[in-house]
């Protein structure tokens, strides 16, 4: 077995220590996987874009201290419920590799390390928060809805991936804005 760690497990903003009233839940950040800023960092996610929109403010997470700021200035936070995994040497490359498919990260061969009790401290240290994720209605697996179970009042968004299926006929951008336009309701500043 092969120990990877969350790609952000060190940096100061793992952990937010900034007040937040909108958190949002995914799933890891590989370390050995792609390199990104900040979490829904990859090109085929549009969370920035979709939250531009909403809170009609340029998030782009290629200006880290910038992006970091209005995150602060906006009381959003993310976070991720997998902290490490320990992977089989023969399956490493599905968990560091393209596409980060949750299927392929959370099943019964690899060992997932939760980084919940980190994100229940969190929600506990925060009035009026909202909890978000994106993960849709997530695996089956016992021990992956354990630990979701233990956050309550999530609430699920349409994914932000453009390779997530949508309705026939609906374009993809506008079917994921539409879902979540009618769930975050921005912070008065």
């Amino acid at each position: 077995m092969h120990k990877i760690n969350h790609q952000f497990l060190n940096m100061p903003f793992y952990t937010p220590d900034w007040e937040i009233s909108h958190l949002f839940l995914g799933t890891f950040n590989p370390e050995g996987g792609d390199n990104v800023n900040y979490f829904y960092g990859r090109s085929k996610n549009k969370t920035w874009k979709l939250l531009s929109e909403i809170f009609n403010e340029d998030f782009n997470p290629e200006e880290l201290e910038i992006f970091l700021d209005k995150l602060k200035k906006h009381k959003i936070a993310c976070m991720d419920i997998i902290k490490s995994a320990n992977v089989p040497e023969e399956k490493i490359s599905s968990i560091n590799g393209k596409g980060y498919s949750d299927s392929k990260l959370i099943n019964n061969s690899i060992q997932r390390d939760y980084n919940t009790q980190n994100i229940l401290n969190t929600i506990s240290q925060n009035k009026n928060i909202t909890i978000y994720s994106t993960w849709g209605s997530g695996p089956k697996l016992t021990n992956w809805t354990d630990e979701v179970g233990k956050i309550k009042n999530i609430t699920p968004l349409v994914s932000p991936s453009m390779a997530a299926r949508v309705p026939l006929g609906t374009e993809k951008f506008k079917y994921m804005l539409d879902d979540w336009s009618k769930k975050i309701t921005p912070t008065n500043i």
